[in-house]
């Protein structure tokens, strides 16, 4: 918390692409302090000084042990997950949460998956549709963009699923999401242009994916809030801070 006793979000982000996007506008715009830290830093923030952890996305592999940065950010995570500081995993900070709680990450079996889709969740599967608690992730549409695919960790609960495996997981206080509530049109864009060659093996094509990125554009903002409150609510009402 800081000095003003306002809650402080950590956000550490990979790549230019992959900003806080829509979740660290709402994370801002309820009077929370945000610090962006860049993984590739010297010096990675100590957790304990912040009251949620958002871990970005990134076009690498969670498993990938030859990745200079990634003993420093599983410490970080480490660190969080005992102190009791909420980690709100996203895309490859999810498939990162997973692994640190115990979970599993691997190449995706058939293939990326990307693009815009509704999921599968606990709550619809339940038939129950208005539970507005800190576990409740809705159906999207989403944007998904992986090449690997994640396991909930032991004692995890699988908040949702595509056809392809899990889309978001809880384990205590954090949670992590397979897809891209942040994702603006432009980080969009400029994973469709870098990943413009690998689309079609997705099912997709560069057209198809700028195309539904604009005409769902305008709703986006509204689902990554809604995420966000109940991310913020959780995390904030376990933390003591008002």
């Amino acid at each position: 918390m800081g000095d003003n006793g306002t809650a402080r979000v950590l956000f550490v982000q990979h790549q230019d692409d992959c900003p806080p996007g829509h979740v660290g506008d709402r994370v801002r715009q309820r009077g929370a302090e945000v610090e962006v830290v860049r993984v590739r830093a010297a010096r990675l923030p100590d957790p304990t000084n912040f009251d949620l952890i958002v871990p970005l996305g990134c076009y690498d592999s969670a498993y990938d042990e030859s990745l200079p940065y990634l003993g420093r950010e599983w410490d970080l995570l480490a660190v969080a997950v005992a102190s009791d500081v909420p980690v709100f995993g996203i895309c490859f900070g999810a498939q990162l949460l997973s692994r640190v709680l115990g979970g599993e990450v691997r190449p995706a079996p058939d293939g990326p998956e990307i693009g815009w889709i509704e999921i599968d969740t606990a709550d619809t599967a339940s038939g129950d549709t208005t539970s507005r608690t800190g576990d409740t992730v809705g159906p999207g549409p989403w944007l998904v963009w992986h090449l690997d695919v994640m396991t909930p960790p032991p004692d995890g609960r699988e908040l949702a699923w595509s056809s392809v495996g899990t889309q978001a997981f809880s384990h205590g206080k954090h949670l992590g999401v397979q897809f891209h509530p942040e994702a603006t049109v432009e980080s969009a864009l400029s994973w469709a242009e870098h990943h413009r060659d690998l689309l079609p093996a997705a099912g997709t094509s560069y057209d198809e994916i700028t195309a539904a990125t604009r005409r769902l554009a305008a709703d986006a903002p509204r689902r990554a809030y809604e995420l966000t409150d109940r991310v913020l609510d959780r995390a904030l009402r376990r933390g003591g801070v008002p």
